[in-house]
């Protein structure tokens, strides 16, 4: 029989990996299964018969040709081209998976880039890369200009939480509003080039790249952030003094089914995981080469309410460990008395 000391220190030795593992463990590894949303996915031919698209609204210059992609900006100067989904997204938790081709006649001088927007507004245009200014929800920026000095490098692929009132920073590069990011070259690649964005209420968001080799995803980024519900599905790009072509091949997006320790339901029917978000240095995020500080969330009561959450489940935890060393202490001093006397 162990002593109870020995066996109390051996649970608690036990459950500290699995507490570990909670909390480290990626975004996308929470996700059990995914269900594809034919509502905001679109591949070729893109248009049926009368050349639109029952699910996506396209504008500006953008060109759709149905054998190869959606190009939202031509190799021309002063372009601005868009995609945007008609119905909002409506499900808590998902996963969009972008094919994109980024290329030109130029070797050196190319521009602007393009982004992707998952956010309350739709189908606006604007300076920000084709689409309008002060958005409310995610702005993921694949910059391919440096309008000035940075101590990282570009091409790079950024993102910012955008409240509605908050204008994207163009001369510099948005760097005062960067919330997460990476530098990875995107454009003109051997293999196709892609992106994952992993989304989960609670937790926040995981961008991965498929750029190096086939099969191959790396991630960017990692990051909390909190999007407002039923968001609009965008791609927009842009072209001034400097141009590419800057293409959508496919978008397919999916509703994302989290593996059963991480469904615990909130009082707002939202799915919330038990495990907290990962926190790097001083910031909410994580990126790959440590580009600009995450900002603080700033929901105050998702904080609140996943702080409680914690407290409650190690409560419960270490209340379950007192009474299972009790038992065991309990257990061992009876065996003792029982024990016959020898002299």
């Amino acid at each position: 029989m162990l002593r109870p000391v020995t066996a109390l220190a051996l649970a608690l030795y036990a459950l500290c990996p699995v507490v570990a593992a909670a909390d480290d463990k990626p975004i996308v590894d929470m996700v059990e299964k995914r269900v594809a949303l034919r509502t905001h996915s679109i591949a070729m031919p893109y248009v049926d018969s009368d050349l639109q698209n029952r699910w996506w609204d396209f504008g500006g210059d953008t060109i759709i040709n149905t054998n190869k992609h959606i190009r939202l900006t031509q190799d021309r100067q002063s372009e601005a081209g868009w995609l945007w989904s008609r119905m909002p997204l409506a499900v808590t938790n998902w996963q969009v998976d972008v094919e994109f081709k980024v290329d030109g006649k130029s070797n050196g001088m190319y521009g602007d880039g393009f982004a992707i927007f998952v956010t309350k507004e739709r189908a606006t245009s604007g300076p920000v890369f084709g689409s309008g200014d002060q958005f409310t929800g995610l702005g993921l920026f694949f910059d391919t200009y440096a309008n000035t000095r940075h101590s990282y490098s570009f091409p790079r692929i950024t993102a910012m939480s955008g409240d509605g009132q908050t204008k994207y920073d163009l001369d510099g590069d948005n760097a005062a509003h960067e919330l997460a990011g990476c530098s990875e070259n995107f454009r003109r690649r051997d293999v196709a080039t892609k992106a994952r964005l992993t989304y989960v209420h609670g937790r926040g968001l995981q961008v991965q790249l498929h750029l190096k080799e086939w099969d191959k995803w790396e991630t960017c980024f990692e990051t909390k952030i909190d999007l407002p519900d039923n968001p609009y599905l965008g791609f927009s790009a842009i072209t001034g003094a400097l141009s590419d072509n800057h293409d959508i091949v496919s978008v397919a997006t999916y509703s994302a089914t989290l593996l059963p320790q991480y469904r615990a339901a909130s009082a707002g029917g939202k799915q919330q995981p038990l495990a907290a978000p990962i926190v790097a240095n001083k910031g909410s995020s994580w990126s790959r080469d440590g580009g600009a500080p995450g900002r603080k969330p700033t929901s105050s009561s998702s904080r609140g309410a996943t702080g409680w959450f914690l407290f409650i489940l190690k409560a419960i935890g270490l209340l379950a460990f007192v009474a299972f060393a009790v038992a065991a202490y309990r257990t061992y001093s009876a065996q003792q008395r029982s024990r016959p006397a020898y002299y």
